[in-house]
């Protein structure tokens, strides 16, 4: 009887043992691939949940392993005001390398907002801390679109002190070994370069210097700028611009309005994936607008899973 015994607990210590194998291996193969662009690594924006898990340490511990579970290779850890101590950012980052997530940090503020610096310099410490992909990223534009909800473009003052500021974060950044880069939002793609100025001016001959690099988002341009732009100038300003990028948000607009989960855009997917694959701008960032329900906002990532893994 003994030895029968001894015998099941063996075989089942080693069946055990043999499953755990097989089902680690399992989970590091199952990474989120695309068929038609490999090369691409899959993400999302812990923007997507905020509203129900706000960035802390326990909670961002929920997201890295939910990305875990799904096969995500990096999450974008959005810290709005860089209000994460350096204690927790170096915690979690040691979380998400146990689960060999990657994190990208991501501040909200914009460069002429008051005490952006003060902003930015916990930020990159933050974003330094992590040992991450080294992005450190905030908004081109602010509160002055904030205060003004028909602000369309910039003004020439204050795009002349955008420029200065920006052109500062990013030597500050590369001092730090960094990219800084900032996103496309509210303004128009392009203004008339003497009293209005957009993205493409920010970009342009009389813009931001080397330092300062382009984090895209997909969609914006339809759903987020208050001006209606064609989807072939913003293909061109891409196309021209993806060598200054670091990482992009992958987002739907259909009508205008950001979507829940991903279904199309304005200017089709693939015409963003190919230059992108081609420059090795691999990071690509899932963003969803929020969902209904916490349950919801999981589900809607499986949604947009099954969306690119169908098409792409």
């Amino acid at each position: 009887m003994f030895g029968n015994g001894l015998f099941r607990k063996s075989f089942a210590l080693a069946f055990a043992i043999l499953f755990a194998f097989v089902t680690t291996a399992f989970a590091a193969d199952k990474t989120i691939k695309l068929s038609k662009f490999p090369e691409l690594k899959i993400g999302f924006t812990s923007q997507n949940f905020s509203k129900w898990l706000p960035p802390n340490v326990e909670n961002l511990k929920t997201i890295i392993d939910f990305a875990s579970k799904k096969g995500f290779a990096f999450i974008e850890l959005r810290d709005p005001n860089a209000e994460l101590s350096l204690s927790a950012v170096q915690e979690i980052g040691k979380y998400a390398k146990k689960k060999k997530i990657e994190v990208i940090y991501a501040m909200g503020a914009g460069a002429l907002d008051d005490k952006y610096f003060e902003t930015f310099a916990r930020g990159l410490a933050n974003a330094k801390a992590l040992g991450g992909p080294k992005f450190v990223r905030t908004g081109a534009n602010g509160n002055e679109m904030n205060v003004d909800l028909k602000k369309q473009y910039w003004t020439a003052d204050e795009f002349a002190k955008l420029v200065q500021n920006l052109n500062k974060a990013g030597d500050m950044a590369k001092a730090s070994g960094m990219r800084f880069l900032v996103e496309n939002a509210n303004e128009g793609l392009k203004g008339d370069g003497v009293a209005t100025f957009g993205i493409t001016n920010l970009f342009g001959p009389k813009g931001v210097n080397a330092n300062v690099g382009f984090q895209l988002d997909m969609a914006n341009f339809f759903c987020v700028s208050r001006v209606e732009n064609a989807p072939a100038d913003v293909l061109a300003f891409f196309e021209a611009n993806v060598k200054k990028m670091g990482y992009s948000h992958l987002k739907t607009s259909i009508n205008h309005k950001p979507q829940q989960f991903l279904n199309g855009n304005e200017l089709p997917f693939e015409a963003y994936f190919k230059p992108l694959a081609k420059n090795g701008k691999v990071y690509v960032a899932i963003e969803h607008a929020n969902a209904d329900t916490l349950e919801d906002a999981y589900i809607n990532h499986q949604k947009s899973i099954d969306y690119l893994t169908k098409n792409y």
